[in-house]
């Protein structure tokens, strides 16, 4: 299905890399750009310098007008995470993400609304390589847009758009992940080997599948130790059992696992993968390997896999309500998980912050003043709406 509109949820401010892929897009689409029409005299100039940075083929769009837009064949590209309930709840249109803001001190409801933003997007854009990564890790297609390689990442973007449109899945990362690994190599041959290049070189053929990545992520750890860092066995060396889990060397996997598990909780997380491989529960094991490894896309994918049941069940609701995956964590959710009077209260939570992302704003406000009856703490859920109510309309004045 190809689309026929963009519609575009704006930055805080102009972003001139926004505004290189609009000038691409504007040909090929019709680009809409949600904009407040009635402004008082001092914001209204401040909007117009903003949109005077927009290519001249791009539409305005007043959000009173957004239903006029949305439809099966259209994508919107989010550039400010604080948009995340009025694009969420536009139910029928693909999501992508430009993760481009950075807020000094930035609240816990921005590091929400930035998770769950990127969960329910089919594509994730940054500027942060390492924020790509760890988008990849949790499930998300991820594309980093390198300013110094422009042409190359414009040219990723619309190859992502178009598998999007065409309702293909995503491959545009993944031809990422081969120039990046090159871009290490060359990197790692022109300096040696260090720390850094090689970890991000056996991160890539790990993403890809790759034998390498063993080599490279063990040299990574040896630069590590080389240099005095006191954390290498939890930041290089545990990695190893990811790989390692990854082509298939389940007990080598958890024997370094093993090796790197401090505290009670890291000691028991151990002994249920190695009860896992006593079982024969390899594809189980496997999967709990890469999530405490943090890489819960292929932990998901594995655990997919596997015949429903309530292990399985409960499993997947803890994977998605950690990667802000909140209504299929919800979908996961039985009567008989609802016996405890803080499981009541926790599922209201739940579906009053799903309702919120539906648009349902009445529902959500009822069931949080339900679970209020129980704890006051929840009001802060109905006090983050109005936050975001006020924060959507600074938006849209451009500050």
């Amino acid at each position: 299905m190809l689309s026929s509109s963009i519609v575009v949820f704006p930055p805080r401010e102009p972003d001139p890399l926004l505004t290189k892929l609009l000038s691409v897009l504007y040909e090929e689409y019709d680009v809409y750009y949600l904009s407040e029409p009635k402004l008082q005299e001092g914001e209204q100039v401040k909007n117009e310098a903003l949109l005077a940075e927009l290519p001249s083929g791009v539409l305005l769009l007043a959000p009173s007008e957004l239903h006029t837009v949305c439809a099966e064949d259209t994508l919107a590209i989010v550039a400010h995470p604080y948009w995340l309930h009025v694009a969420a709840s536009q139910t029928e249109v693909q999501l992508i993400m430009l993760d481009f803001e950075d807020e000094e001190n930035a609240s816990s409801l921005f590091h929400t609304c930035r998770e769950q933003l990127r969960a329910i997007s089919s594509l994730y854009c940054s500027r942060s390589e390492m924020k790509c990564l760890d988008a990849t890790f949790r499930g998300t297609p991820a594309l980093f847009l390198d300013e110094e390689q422009g042409s190359l990442d414009l040219d990723l973007f619309i190859h992502a758009i178009h598998e999007i449109v065409e309702d293909v899945p995503v491959t545009a990362h993944e031809i990422q992940w081969t120039k990046r690994k090159a871009h290490y190599r060359a990197m790692r041959e022109q300096n040696g080997p260090h720390e850094i290049f090689s970890f991000l070189l056996a991160v890539y053929h790990y993403l890809l599948g790759e034998q390498e990545a063993l080599h490279y992520g063990e040299e990574a750890f040896l630069q590590a130790v080389i240099s005095g860092q006191d954390q290498s066995l939890i930041s290089h060396y545990r990695f190893l059992s990811a790989i390692h889990a990854k082509l298939g060397n389940l007990q080598t996997a958890a024997s370094i696992y093993g090796i790197t598990a401090f505290g009670e909780t890291e000691a028991r997380q151990y002994e249920n993968i190695l009860s896992l491989l006593a079982q024969d529960q390899e594809a189980l094991a496997r999967a709990e390997l890469l999530r405490l490894n943090d890489d819960y896309g292929a932990a998901l994918s594995l655990i997919l896999q596997l015949p429903a049941d309530n292990r399985i069940r409960h499993l997947l609701f803890h994977m998605y309500r950690e990667t802000g995956q909140l209504e299929l964590a919800l979908s996961q959710v039985h009567s008989s998980d609802l016996l405890a009077a803080e499981d009541r209260y926790l599922f209201r939570l739940l579906c009053g912050n799903v309702e919120a992302l539906r648009g349902e704003r009445h529902a959500a406000i009822r069931l949080f003043l339900e679970a209020a009856a129980e704890k006051e703490e929840a009001l802060v859920h109905i006090a983050a709406l109005e936050v975001l109510d006020d924060k959507v309309h600074n938006l849209l004045k451009g500050s």
